[in-house]
């Protein structure tokens, strides 16, 4: 299976009209705390992919409200006798637990989106994966 390079469009229109022109729907497709990209994946007969996104830029005032509340998730698991350390960002969509509760929601998430990524390269899974850290973006310093 190929894949070509994403195309990037200008509006979320432009987007959501492509993605029903090929009958396939629309996902985000990573979240940072100042933006969000959205895309489209549509394969072809000959099993080729063809990827169309859109960068949506947050205002300000809400790119800073995200920051806040993004956290810095650092984990790691053995690999045949090596250590595999991963750190994500995770924004949870909202604040509504605490301390405790709150870190380990936001750990979770980070521990899935490892999986998804990067399970078939180096064996990460939720269940093995160990967290070491997590912090708030805006008091993370590294070791």
């Amino acid at each position: 299976m190929t894949e070509n390079q994403p195309v990037m469009l200008n509006d979320r229109d432009s987007l959501d009209a492509w993605a029903r022109a090929q009958g396939v729907r629309v996902r985000v497709a990573s979240e940072e705390w100042d933006s969000i990209t959205y895309e489209a994946v549509a394969e072809s007969p000959d099993g080729s992919r063809s990827v169309r996104q859109v960068r949506f830029e947050l205002p300000p005032v809400e790119a800073l409200r995200r920051l806040r509340r993004t956290f810095v998730v650092g984990m790691w698991h053995n690999v045949k006798g090596s250590t595999c350390n991963h750190v994500r960002r995770v924004v949870p969509p909202v604040i509504s637990a605490s301390g405790e509760d709150l870190a380990n929601s936001v750990a979770l998430v980070a521990r899935a989106q490892v999986e998804e990524e990067r399970r078939d390269v180096c064996g990460a899974t939720v269940s093995n994966l160990r967290v070491y850290t997590v912090q708030r973006c805006l008091n993370w310093r590294p070791f």
